[in-house]
C-alpha cells in the first residue's frame, strides 16, 4: 500500500518534504509524528534525527528549520484515505468484503461504509442528460 495519498497531506507536511524529500519525511511521521520537535542549529551526524533520516535531510531540516520547534504532523488522513483507494481497488479487483476487514483490521459494516463513500448512487440522475 502507498503510505499516503498526496491530495490529503497538511500544507505543513509538503512544506518539509519540500526541504527533506518523501522518503525522510515518512521516517520523520512514522517515528515522530504527533509530536513536537526542536531542530537543532547545527546538524552532526552523531545526532538521532541524523541516524533517522540520513545526514544530508537532517543538515537540510536544521538549515530550513534552526531552533524551531516543530509539530510533526501524523498524516493520518492521507494515509487513511490511501488505505481506502487501495481497499476499493481490491474490491473491485474480486477481493472479498470479508477478506477486506481481515486485511485492514476493520469490520465488514466499515468496509462497506468505506466501498460506499465514493460509490456514485444508481438512483443519482444527471441533470444534463437529455433522458
Amino acid at each position: 500500500m502507498s503510505d499516503w495519498d498526496t491530495d490529503y497531506l497538511p500544507a505543513s507536511l509538503k512544506d518539509l518534504i519540500d526541504v527533506v524529500g518523501l522518503e525522510p519525511a515518512r521516517k520523520l511521521v512514522s517515528v515522530y509524528g504527533g509530536t513536537r520537535l526542536t531542530v537543532p542549529a547545527k546538524m552532526h551526524a552523531a545526532h538521532p534525527l541524523a541516524e533517522l533520516l540520513g545526514i544530508e535531510a537532517a543538515q537540510a531540516l536544521s538549515r530550513h528549520y534552526a531552533l524551531e520547534r516543530v509539530d510533526v504532523p501524523t498524516a493520518s488522513a492521507a494515509t487513511k484515505a490511501a488505505r481506502n483507494r487501495e481497499m476499493r481497488e481490491h474490491h473491485q479487483a474480486g477481493v472479498s468484503v470479508r477478506r477486506l476487514a481481515l486485511r485492514y483490521q476493520l469490520t465488514e459494516r466499515r468496509v462497506w461504509e468505506i466501498l460506499a463513500e465514493d460509490a456514485p448512487s444508481s438512483q443519482q440522475t444527471d441533470l444534463f442528460s437529455e433522458s
